[in-house]
């Protein structure tokens, strides 16, 4: 009788140590991202994009902080420039290394000055985009993974302590997707996304460098000393309300990275596309290559032009980078924004035949629901032949 039930607890035991579901990590690592109080977090990020003339690789880093009283810190860091929102719950801080400018601003929504206004919104949108990058898009994608299953458990290395990982793989209906899940706090660690799309194949690698999750965030992250030889600027102020649909366009004058000019009342009778966008915006970045391939299914009947603030050099070697063929709009001066009243990038315009705004997104969109968009516009028929 002793033996039979001793048999019977040695069966019993890998049900206790049988390691959880993989559906069930799921759900706790969408429980811990949906309960954070603070967060501090740096993680490094590839873009590859394969195709007949090989693979084209974006890296960044990230860091993302948030804690109590309004506070946060963003910054996203490219080669060769580095982008940087800081809230104290007091002040705001934005600088761009590129530029080698800064501005600091009161975060207190109280004096509502076309100054502050922007600079928060400018402020938001490189935290918003970041905050939806690092958490954002990832809980997005556990919640939306089908038939996740369990693969050999893996070791993660993060600042030199050994982490052990659950190892989830699944799959979007467009995509491959794997996971390293933290076995103690059900954090990912890393993860791999991978697509293919109208004959190119694109990756998309994300790993955590250092996490703090709802602990107290230091104090001094949350403030921003600017390096000697930098200048003090005043924030982007745009002086006209954001365009609407359904109002005309507003006129400009822009040149291209080949100095032609193009103006916009030169472009009457052609459906216009507009994308407000830059090189260290990774929404912007991660929404180019829809818009490339809607761009070339269009070739003929819409005029797409990129809008960038930023220098023509920078431009022009992300474009050459990454082969895009998209014309590019150089607004140096800010004036295109300020007349259109941009707060938050990506923004994208479609303007009718008439000059007329009929179309605006603002954020990455889905690319069928652009491209429905720009096709209701090219179809639309002048008021004299409806």
């Amino acid at each position: 009788m002793t033996r039979h039930l001793l048999y019977l607890c040695i069966l019993a035991i890998p049900a206790y140590a049988k390691e959880p579901a993989a559906q069930q990590v799921l759900d706790k690592v969408v429980s811990t991202y949906t309960n954070l109080t603070a967060v501090h977090m740096v993680a490094e990020r590839e873009d590859t994009t394969y195709s007949a003339g090989g693979p084209q690789t974006a890296s960044s880093e990230c860091e993302l902080a948030n804690a109590a009283g309004g506070r946060y810190i963003a910054r996203l860091k490219q080669p060769g420039q580095q982008a940087l929102a800081v809230n104290d719950g007091s002040d705001i801080w934005l600088a761009l290394d590129s530029k080698k400018q800064w501005s600091r601003v009161s975060a207190s929504p109280t004096d509502d000055s076309d100054e502050e206004h922007d600079a928060r919104a400018a402020s938001e949108n490189l935290h918003d985009s970041l905050q939806n990058i690092v958490i954002g898009r990832l809980l997005a994608l556990v919640k939306s993974v089908q038939d996740p299953v369990m693969a050999k458990p893996q070791v993660f290395d993060l600042a030199g302590r050994k982490a052990p990982c659950y190892t989830i793989r699944a799959h979007t209906p467009g995509a491959e997707v794997e996971l390293l899940v933290d076995k103690e706090r059900f954090v990912v660690f890393e993860y791999t996304e991978k697509s293919s799309s109208a004959g190119k194949q694109v990756a998309i690698a994300m790993k955590l460098k250092l996490v703090e999750l709802n602990q107290e965030v230091a104090a001094s992250l949350f403030h921003f000393s600017p390096d000697p030889g930098w200048t003090e600027v005043e924030a982007p102020v745009p002086t006209s309300d954001p365009v609407r649909t359904g109002e005309p366009a507003r006129e400009f004058t822009l040149k291209t990275l080949d100095g032609e000019s193009v103006a916009l009342q030169n472009l009457h009778g052609s459906v216009v596309v507009l994308d407000f966008w830059a090189t260290w915006c990774l929404p912007c970045r991660e929404e180019f290559p829809a818009l490339e391939k809607i761009r070339s299914e269009f070739a003929g009947d819409v005029r797409f032009y990129g809008i960038s603030d930023e220098s023509p050099a920078l431009v022009k070697q992300f474009v050459e980078e990454y082969r895009y063929k998209m014309p590019m709009l150089l607004d140096t001066r800010r004036e295109m924004r300020r007349r259109y009243g941009i707060h938050k990038i990506p923004e994208l315009l479609v303007i009718d035949r008439d000059s007329v705004v009929r179309r605006l997104f603002i954020g990455v969109q889905d690319e069928s629901e652009v491209r429905e968009a720009i096709r209701s516009v090219v179809d639309r028929k002048p008021p004299n032949q409806q």
